[in-house]
């Protein structure tokens, strides 16, 4: 018997369904032929975390480095079941047929799970690039021999130690420094690559903000033919700088301008000819999300989500590769796959009238480059043929991303663009004057390709603005009218997430796919941070970790991440070149050229470099202490008035942070029985007065209320008057409101005001926060009200109207917890569970809002979907001390909640 493992159960079943399925099993599904194919579900071994390393359980210096070699492993506690059923599969299998995602990580989960259960019988690979039914099949017909790809799945194993081994030293280490000198409560998070991508996103806020704007001036000429005229800039050579068409001052320009006044010209030099513009490469990850941001407006994780969704309904080939190129054979299957979508697609209008393999085009085709993995392209099968089909038919997003690639792909089969091209070098006065123009001959892929139009032009302004006449060396021309433009030096741009993937990709370096010969970017890329599959991973790794925050796709550098960079900032593991060492490196493991042994002892060596700055860094974080926090997560909530300090929040007071120094300001949380919130406490520090209700009186079961300011250092009390209770303006006569026994009231009743809220509505309490956000003017949303027939309860929002309550049902958007992982929809609470507001649709997402005997609340859901996990929550039943704590995530196979583990300040 053969046994076909899979990575996940949608893939195990697409290959079942392929190869004919008899009869489907828990766990595992029996083929026609008597073989079987299981999967895992991704991790299904995983490493084992420190703290159960004797002796790394307390954070401390003296234990580092972690450098454990072998690295224990251990079973996924919600995933043991399936491992089992994985296990007594083997145990009966002649052989197993390695069908995980091929690449580094997909080859990593099957060899750790082979080990694990002690599979010693035949191993062989599947090995494709999409997952249609033919290209299953025909991987069949060619499987390859497992020890094909040992060396990829050491390099894998190399990569799994090394990130262990620095992740946990470095993280350790920088943050038990952070709280030894500090005395801060914080996480600093360390890796190989996630601080070397810190750092590119550090650089590009450094120049930003030492930007400082250089003001320019340009000189132009417009020269005439007698019938044609044209337009050209003052320039010159420079030794070593090449060509200067600027400036620095005004006066200087002004002297230009007026030497060439009156002045004869004659064209120096005149040459036009016509320009072959190509297609653009095809896709890889970073490109397709490049160009989903441009043309689509999706961010990267949007994108990456989209994609595998594409991918997995079987529209285009493996997503997560490094290559644009294709192999021959693949470049055959596509010119066949193309011929038979354009019968049935409903993009017709993109493929050209014939289409003939692109075998030959180097550009596009080349067997090296290709050698894992070919570019995102789509295969043979068409969406529009399944658009009636649940499973399989792509949502309107899926549908963009799907077209998207399919018109960059067809873009390689039409002819190329051309252009005219015209550069014209003119003297006056003795001074030179550069033109240049670009005329449209022929379009080709430029008709249908996913650019746009400006993306082709040349940053030059005199580029493409203008048609330059036929000229002729040494032609006389008339200088008909000069003058000058003045502008200034712009400030770097902020990146993007496209951006910064882009640097990750290629070193640290800005670059378009065509600025450089393709050679020298291959060079350039075997250096990059990271991998395809891992690069959006760091960048949401770094937002969780509070170093950057990502708005509307622009990436913005945090002062956690700021701190932290500037101390590590010549630490190695910042090191951008040393990191895409290590990953070139890693590739040559994997390509058999460098023994994994040799490259695990460097990875070794450099996690014990790790601790070598320790005091250069004690040394650095003593000289930023300067009484605010630099990286505590607690925030300040104001000024301390003795000494200027930050004010942070301790447990039974809200304390001057220098403490440490003598300073012994302190604002208690208990004041006269009653207790004084850290809001309230901003707004002393920020010299407002508060109003302190319901502290008890010394007659029993009464209480007062009292207004609270700072007076110096010390709190300093008086008796509210009725402008100080009002809770807002009445809407009818804009007279305070104030509230009363049973109800909220206008002052003004004695003139006849009638206006007057209630203090229960439909069996609901209003508080005071309620009615102030009502008389400013805003709705305020009422849950958990009874229905009229007992059974049940609902929301709904209430606001004024003319002075009175009115109400409304919500809609989804209104209660939205969050976005669904699924189908991006919003997230609302029901009164028994947390589900998709999509389910009528068919959105399957749903949480219950109780999990082995824990309340999960709405604000945990919320964090869960923000985030990918709850915080740590306290009390489920079941594990071998009869409870347990762990923090919990989503499942999205299982559709379910998983457990996460999370690491404890």
């Amino acid at each position: 018997m053969n046994v076909i493992l899979a990575e996940k159960p949608s893939m195990g079943g697409d290959i079942a369904s392929a190869l004919g399925i008899a009869k489907r099993e828990k766990g595992y599904i029996t083929l026609q032929s008597g073989d079987v194919v299981t999967w895992a579900i991704g991790h299904i071994i995983q490493q084992k975390t420190p703290d159960t390393y004797p002796g790394y359980k307390e954070w401390n210096l003296e234990n580092l480095p972690f450098v454990p070699d072998p690295i224990l492993m251990e079973e996924d506690p919600d995933k043991k079941d399936q491992l089992r059923v994985i296990a007594g599969l083997l145990k009966r299998a002649d052989c197993c047929i390695i069908a995980t995602d091929p690449g580094r990580e997909g080859e990593h989960i099957a060899r750790t799970i082979l080990e694990h259960v002690g599979f010693r019988g035949e191993l062989k690979r599947l090995w494709i690039d999409d997952l249609t039914p033919e290209t299953i099949k025909e991987g069949f017909r060619k499987l390859r021999t497992a020890s094909d790809f040992d060396n990829l799945a050491a390099a894998a194993k190399v990569r799994a130690a090394a990130d262990f081994w620095m992740g946990i030293t470095a993280t350790r280490f920088f943050t038990v420094l952070a709280r030894e000198v500090l005395q801060e409560d914080t996480r600093l998070s360390a890796g190989r690559v996630q601080t070397p991508t810190l750092r590119i996103v550090y650089d590009r806020e450094r120049d930003i903000e030492n930007f400082v704007p250089t003001p320019f001036f340009t000189l132009y000429a417009d020269f005439s033919t007698g019938q044609e005229s044209y337009r050209g800039q003052w320039f010159k050579e420079e030794p070593g700088e090449g060509k200067v068409y600027r400036f620095d001052t005004e006066q200087e320009a002004k002297a230009m301008l007026a030497k060439i006044d009156g002045q004869t010209a004659e064209v120096v030099s005149y040459r036009s000819k016509e320009v072959r513009r190509q297609a653009p490469l095809l896709f890889d990850k970073v490109a397709l999300q490049s160009a989903a941001r441009k043309l689509l407006g999706f961010d990267i994780h949007k994108t990456t989500k989209l994609l595998q969704a594409v991918y997995d309904k079987k529209y285009c080939s493996y997503p997560r590769g490094s290559s644009q190129h294709l192999s021959e054979n693949a470049a055959d299957q596509l010119a066949d796959n193309l011929s038979k979508l354009r019968k049935t697609s409903q993009y017709k209008e993109l493929f050209p009238e014939t289409i003939e393999s692109l075998k030959g085009n180097k550009r596009f085709v080349n067997n090296a480059k290709a050698a894992e993995h070919h570019a995102i392209i789509p295969t043979g099968r068409d969406p529009q043929q399944f658009k009636e089909d649940e499973k399989n038919r792509l949502s309107p997003d899926e549908e963009k991303i799907y077209k998207l690639i399919l018109q960059h792909t067809l873009a390689a089969f039409h002819p190329e663009g051309i252009d005219q091209e015209t550069e014209v070098i003119t003297r006056s006065g003795g001074e030179l004057f550069a033109s240049k123009g670009v005329f449209t001959l022929k379009r080709g892929w430029r008709d249908i390709a996913a650019v746009k139009d400006d993306e082709d032009a040349d940053p030059d302004e005199l580029s493409s603005k203008q048609r330059i006449p036929d000229l002729k060396d040494g032609q006389a021309v008339q200088l008909q009218q000069s003058g000058l433009h003045t502008g200034q030096t712009s400030k770097p741009k902020r990146l993007t997430d496209t951006d910064l993937l882009n640097l990750m990709k290629y070193a640290g370096r800005l670059l378009k796919e065509d600025d450089l010969e393709d050679e020298i970017l291959q060079q350039i890329k075997e250096k990059g941070i990271g991998t395809p599959a891992t690069r959006d991973e760091i960048i949401s790794k770094l937002t969780k970790d509070e170093y950057i925050r990502i708005e509307k796709s622009a990436v913005y550098l945090t002062d956690k991440g700021r701190h932290f960079m500037e101390l590590v900032y010549d630490h190695p593991l910042s090191s951008i070149e040393l990191t895409g060492e290590f990953e070139q490196k890693l590739e040559q493991v994997a390509a058999g050229s460098l023994q994994a042994e040799v490259v695990q002892e460097e990875f070794k060596a450099f996690t014990y470099a790790i601790l070598e700055m320790k005091e250069k860094l004690q040394d650095q974080m003593q000289r930023k202490l300067q009484g605010k926090p630099l990286f505590d997560n607690r925030v300040a909530l104001g000024n301390c008035p003795i000494c200027g300090k930050a004010v942070i929040e301790g447990k039974k007071g809200y304390g001057c942070s220098g403490w440490k120094e003598g300073c012994t300001f302190t604002i208690w949380k208990s004041f006269r029985k009653t207790t004084i919130r850290a809001k309230q406490a901003s707004d002393l520090l920020a010299g407002k007065e508060i109003l302190l209700k319901d502290i008890p009186a010394a007659k029993e079961g009464k209480t007062y209320e009292l207004l609270v300011k700072l007076d110096g250092a010390d709190l300093s009390t008086s008796f509210p008057t009725i402008e100080d209770k009002s809770i807002g303006s009445c809407p009818l006569c804009k007279k305070p409101v104030i509230p009363g026994a049973n109800s909220y009231g206008c002052i003004g009743w004695k003139e006849g005001c009638q206006f007057r809220l209630p203090k229960e509505f439909r069996k609901q309490k209003l508080p005071e926060r309620a009615v102030k956000t009502l008389l400013a003017g805003n709705e305020v949303l009422l849950k958990d009200v009874p229905k009229s027939s007992g059974e049940g309860v609902y929301s709904i929002y209430i606001f004024l109207r003319d002075g009175k309550l009115d109400s409304r049902f919500p809609e989804a958007d209104d209660l939205s917890l969050g976005k669904c992982p699924r189908c991006q929809k919003p997230i609302v609470e029901t009164q028994w569970n947390y589900s998709c507001s999509n389910r009528k649709e068919g959105c399957s997402f749903k949480l219950q809002k109780e999990f082995l005997g824990v309340k999960v609340t709405a604000a945990q859901i919320k964090k869960l979907l923000k985030r990918g996990h709850t915080d740590e929550l306290v009390g489920f039943k079941g594990g071998k001390n009869g409870s347990f704590n762990t923090a919990l995530g989503y499942d999205m196979e299982a559709n379910r909640f998983s457990f996460v583990k999370v690491a404890k300040k």
